[in-house]
């Protein structure tokens, strides 16, 4: 039973047998079975000692040449963030915005936040579903491979549970961070049945039903030193399968050389990330014998620490802890809020870097605080076309180089002034409440104080002088600022910002004005839909991208049983293949719509597309059919065409256009003009119908794409009969 177990830790094992001095069991020398919880030991890359040196020195680089966008990127999304709260307190119960200004000072309690408006405006209209990814291919023998490719990949993404990436939540957030910094990153992975929680998990339900039957002390021992190990590492453990996660733009360092914004062309990017750092321990370190040190299992002779002699950034927050600090004996576990030392080795996390370099195809993870050997290397562990994992969304270019700042940059100071007139109305609210003043010559302060108590419903006799008039002698003072009204306007801040965020009129559901003509409302509206429509294309090109990586994930990895899971019997025809060999695919990958295409003015298109393609389903009734078929499909969510679908209604269509055929004694010869061409012109749509039947097959096509590009039919085969004449060898005499 015993050698079934995974391995046991050393300081467990030479605890166990020490005690048993002589009388200890001689193992036989067997092959060593990795457990889930250890990298493979003997499987690690050589690198040079002073690779950490240099990757430290370009970490440090790259935050000296990206600061200023970053702080750019921190401002937007601080005036993301900025809510109503500051201002407003808790007094005797109530709250509200009861801090006010009484005084002229600096102070703003009366906000409106553009930014966070404009933005959870734009994601809807930018992001209200998932789009359906399309493979094709241009080599025949594997179609059927991309149409399996295509289904695998589309239930993968809206999938919630494993093994789906659940693509919808996450990509939403890469657009807002996006709308706010001009950069969003998504990045994929694939972890493997034997590292991942669910081998980890059999493991734990393994050497727990082992511990109940353990016969003596030293089986007990042995298993429970194993459940630890597994314990400490269970907790970062994913699923098997793929995955897709957010990494915010703070979080990856790109090569400063590159210059295409999608970062194709750099040769290496830094990934930031923070682990647990009992995690670190029990996967990449072995505890030295009789001492609080860990040696790395990637260089035994290396000490796994954080706190370097003369480092000056130590950060002891609860949130940064270190692989193994020197000081630790001085931190205790009450001096940050926690009740148990166990409780307090959980919380501690560790920063790293992975380093994915292009040029040697490696991955290296570096503890941010020792950078003297890696933790860790990876020779290409996901061996995708385009080496990382890393996809990035933007929205414009900048002529300086990928590195941009984001659109609400350049709004923020009218957001400012907004603020300044809203917080100024309040004030002039304030005043005309609050600042009463009364001529005590002719009124006492006890009758201007009954005026201003408002309705007790009794009758009140006030002291006023004959023929005085009570709105003489008490009222209130305007503030100086409103003889200015005209500079209270803020039509002319809201334009600006529109201008830079693309959320006009239109989208903030706001009426036009009385006088504005129909041209000049079709003008705006096809501004603004201009500006929505480039952003969808740009993300429904980076989800084609992230897509395709996910498929070439799925291609090398996903075992066939869980493709027949995912999408039914159909999976049977799946096989696994390498990369040399996704390489070769011949796929086409489109991100599909992420506009919503159930709306009341998509049907009514595509309905009156339908008419006009009705004229032609005697003609070519394959390809009309198939074209009416999928145009209702996008606008009519209860319709849904499976391939097996289309086979069968194309096989049918054949059918029965070949027995037609053989009914008239053969295919028809293509017509000759025999008469002007106004025939045409003035022709009913059962004749156009009779026409378009004797055309070649190649020449109906060409019809039906005219027709589609918004050509009369009338003109369209006008154009093409005069074409084909043209073509027509000229009799021989």
């Amino acid at each position: 039973m015993a050698d079934q177990l995974p391995d046991i830790p050393p300081e467990v094992n030479a605890l166990v047998d020490e005690s048993l001095g002589d009388a200890r069991p001689q193992r036989k020398s067997r092959r060593k079975v990795q457990p889930s919880y250890k990298v493979v030991g003997n499987s690690k890359i050589p690198v040079a000692k002073v690779t950490g040196s240099v990757w430290k020195s370009r970490v440090s680089q790259s935050n000296v040449q990206t600061k200023e966008v970053r702080e750019s990127w921190r401002e937007a999304i601080r005036y993301y963030d900025n809510d109503q709260l500051e201002h407003r307190s808790e007094e005797h119960g109530t709250s509200g915005n009861t801090i006010g200004n009484q005084k002229l000072n600096d102070n703003i309690t009366e906000t409106e936040n553009v930014v966070f408006a404009n933005v959870t405006t734009m994601v809807p209209a930018l992001y209200a579903r998932n789009p359906e990814a399309e493979f094709t291919s241009n080599i025949e023998s594997k179609k059927r491979q991309a149409t399996i490719l295509e289904r695998l990949v589309n239930a993968l993404g809206s999938r919630k549970a494993s093994p789906g990436i659940n693509l919808k939540p996450k990509a939403k957030r890469c657009v807002v961070t996006c709308l706010l910094t001009n950069r969003a990153w998504m990045k994929i992975g694939y972890t493997h049945k034997e590292e991942s929680s669910d081998q980890a998990l059999a493991d734990l339900a393994t050497l727990s039903t082992q511990l109940e039957k353990a016969k003596n002390s030293k089986e007990i021992a042995e298993i429970e030193g194993k459940l630890q190990a597994l314990e400490e590492s269970i907790d970062i453990l994913q699923p098997s399968g793929p995955f897709a996660t957010v990494k915010s733009p703070f979080e990856l360092m790109v090569d400063p050389n590159s210059k295409e914004i999608d970062g194709s062309d750099a040769k290496w990017m830094i990934e930031e990330d923070m682990l647990p750092t009992e995690f670190l321990l029990a996967k990449y370190a072995e505890k030295k014998k009789g001492s609080t040190e860990y040696n790395s299992i990637y260089q035994p002779s290396h000490v796994m620490k954080a706190t370097l002699e003369g480092d000056e950034t130590q950060d002891n927050s609860a949130d940064n802890f270190s692989l193994y600090d020197e000081d630790n004996d001085k931190q205790k576990a009450k001096d940050f809020g926690f009740t148990s030392d166990e409780s307090f080795e959980k919380a501690k996390m560790t920063k790293v870097y992975f380093v994915w370099d292009k040029t040697t195809r490696r991955v290296l993870m570096f503890n941010s605080k020792d950078w003297t050997w890696p933790i860790w290397v990876w020779d290409d562990p996901l061996q995708l076309d385009t080496f990382f994992p890393f996809y990035p969304l933007t929205f414009f270019e900048s002529p300086n180089g990928p590195l941009t700042k984001g659109e609400v940059s350049y709004y923020l100071d009218q957001q400012d002034a907004i603020n300044e007139i809203t917080d100024e109305t309040r004030r002039v609210r304030r005043w005309a409440r609050r600042n009463i003043f009364y001529n005590s010559n002719v009124l006492s302060q006890a009758d201007a104080t009954a005026v201003l108590n408002g309705d007790d419903g009794t009758a009140r006799g006030l002291n006023v002088p004959v023929d005085t008039r009570l709105n003489e002698v008490i009222g209130s003072i305007p503030p100086p600022s409103i003889q200015y009204d005209k500079m209270f306007d803020k039509e002319a801040l809201y334009q600006a910002i529109d201008r830079i965020s693309s959320v006009g009129t239109v989208m903030r559901g706001e009426q036009f004005k009385t006088n504005t003509n129909k041209a000049a409302v079709n003008a705006n509206t096809g501004a603004a839909n201009m500006r929505v429509d480039e952003k969808s294309d740009q993300i429904e090109d980076w989800i084609g991208a992230i897509y395709w990586g996910i498929a070439q994930l799925c291609l090398m990895n996903m075992p066939q049983e869980q493709v027949i899971n995912l999408i039914g019997e159909e999976g049977a025809d799946w096989e696994n293949i390498g990369a040399e060999e996704v390489g070769q695919l011949s796929l086409q990958v489109v991100g599909g719509s992420t506009k919503k295409p159930t709306s009341a003015a998509k049907k009514a298109e595509a309905l009156e597309f339908g008419q006009v393609l009705g004229q032609f389903v005697n003609a070519a009734p394959g390809p009309t059919l198939k074209i009416m078929l999928q145009v209702m499909e996008k606008a009519f969510d209860e319709v849904t065409m499976r391939e097996e679908d289309w086979t069968e209604l194309k096989n049918a269509v054949e059918q029965q256009a070949q027995g037609q055929q053989q009914g008239q004694g053969g295919p028809q010869q293509p017509p000759q003009p025999q008469g002007p061409e106004s025939d045409i012109a003035s022709a009913s749509p059962e004749q156009l119908q009779e026409v378009l039947t004797k055309l070649p097959p190649e020449v109906k096509q060409q019809v039906q794409s005219a027709i589609q590009s918004g050509v009369p039919p009338q003109k369209a085969l006008q154009s093409a009969i005069q074409q084909l004449s043209q073509q027509q060898p000229p009799p021989q005499q």
